[in-house]
C-alpha cells in the first residue's frame, strides 16, 4: 500500500510539473506574438520537401544574383541582413532566405542536420535562381555553402564567408553527451521549457553583449524584441536543438581545400576568433582565399560595420574576380 501511495504521489507531482511547464510554454509562445519581416523586398515562399522556406528578393531581374544566408542561434533569420539588402539591391538581384526552422519559414518536426541544410540551399539555388550566384554566408552556414560549392560548382560564382568558425575545418565526433542533450531538447514539453530559458530576452541580450557586437549601443530593444519573437514562434525549439547540441557540425576541410572559385573570408577584429589565427588556419587549407578584417566589430559585423561591409561585398562581387590569395 505504501508503494502504491508513493507511486501515485510521484505520478501526480510529475503530471502537475509537466502540466505547469506546458502552460508556461504556451504562454511564452502566445506572448511572443506573430513575426513579420522588416525587409523591403518582394516576399515569397519556396516549397520544399519538408516545408515552405520564406525568402525576399529585391533588385533588377537581370542583375547579377546575390544570395544572403543567415547564421544560427535562437531567433536567427534574414533580419540580420536588414542593413545590407537595400544598399546592394541597387547593383544586384538580392535574395535573402530564412532557413527552415527559422524566421518566417516553416518549422517542421524533422531531424535538422548539416546535410539537410546543404540540400535545401542547393535546391533553392538550382530551382529558384538558376544561374551562377555570389553567395554570402554567415557563421555555420559557411560550411553548407562550401560543401555545395565543391559538389556543384556550376551554381556558384564566388563565396563570401562572414565569420566562418575554425570548427568547420575540423573533424567532428558526435558524443553520447551531445546526443543525449539533443534528445532532451527535442522533448515537446521539457525540451521546449529548457529552450525558453536559453532564449529569454535576458539571454539574447547577454549573448549579443558578449559575442555579437563590439559596440553595445547597437543592442537595441528593437533588435532584442525581434530576435526574441522569432525565437519563440511555434516549433522553434526543434530546429534550435540541433544547434545547441552541435547537431549541425560539418567538416569541410577537404572540400574547402579543393575549391577552385574565388573565396573571400571576413572577420571582425574584436570577435571571439582572433583574426590572425582564423585567417591563418583557412589560408593553410586554401592559400588562394582572400581575407578582410573589419575594425570595431564582432560576429555581426555586417550590421555593426554595414557601410564598410556593403562596399566590400559590392566591390568583390562586381570585380572580374581572380583569386590572388593576397590579404589586407
Amino acid at each position: 500500500m505504501g508503494f502504491a501511495k508513493k507511486l501515485a504521489t510521484t505520478t501526480m507531482v510529475v503530471g502537475g510539473t509537466l502540466g505547469a511547464l506546458a502552460i508556461y510554454n504556451r504562454l511564452i509562445e502566445s506572448m511572443a506574438g506573430e513575426l513579420d519581416t522588416v525587409l523591403t523586398g518582394e516576399e515569397r515562399r519556396y516549397p520544399w520537401k519538408y516545408g515552405d522556406m520564406y525568402y525576399s528578393v529585391k533588385g533588377n531581374r537581370d542583375a547579377k544574383p546575390l544570395l544572403f544566408i543567415h547564421g544560427f542561434g535562437p531567433g536567427a533569420s534574414s533580419y540580420e541582413w536588414r542593413k545590407n539588402i537595400d544598399a546592394l539591391a541597387t547593383n544586384f538581384r538580392v535574395y535573402a532566405i530564412d532557413l527552415l526552422g527559422y524566421g518566417l519559414s516553416d518549422r517542421p518536426d524533422v531531424a535538422y542536420d548539416a546535410e539537410m541544410y546543404a540540400d535545401l540551399i542547393h535546391d533553392f539555388m538550382r530551382e529558384v535562381i538558376n544561374k551562377p550566384v555570389t553567395v554570402v554566408a554567415h557563421g555555420q552556414s559557411c560550411a553548407f555553402v562550401i560543401a555545395d560549392a565543391y559538389r556543384r560548382p556550376q551554381l556558384f560564382e564566388q563565396l563570401i564567408l562572414v565569420e566562418p568558425s575554425l570548427t568547420i575545418l575540423q573533424e567532428h565526433y558526435p558524443s553520447p553527451l551531445a546526443s543525449g542533450w539533443r534528445a532532451l531538447l527535442r522533448l515537446p514539453i521539457i525540451g521546449q521549457a529548457f529552450y525558453n530559458v536559453l532564449a529569454s530576452r535576458q539571454a539574447i541580450r547577454g549573448y549579443y553583449d558578449r559575442q555579437g557586437y563590439h559596440n553595445p549601443g547597437l543592442i537595441s530593444d528593437e533588435l532584442v524584441e525581434y530576435v526574441y519573437t522569432s525565437a519563440h514562434q511555434p516549433g522553434s525549439y526543434v530546429a534550435a536543438s540541433a544547434v545547441l547540441s552541435q547537431g549541425l557540425a560539418m567538416d569541410v576541410h577537404e572540400p574547402f581545400a579543393r575549391l577552385q572559385m574565388p573565396v573571400l573570408a571576413v572577420w571582425g577584429r574584436e570577435g571571439a576568433l582572433r583574426p590572425s589565427e582564423a585567417s591563418g588556419a583557412f589560408k593553410r587549407v586554401n592559400p588562394a582565399i582572400e581575407v578582410r578584417i573589419l575594425d570595431k566589430s564582432r560576429y555581426h559585423l555586417q550590421d555593426e560595420q554595414a557601410v564598410s561591409f556593403n562596399k566590400l561585398v559590392r566591390e568583390y562581387a562586381t570585380s572580374a574576380a581572380t583569386s590572388t590569395g593576397k590579404s589586407i
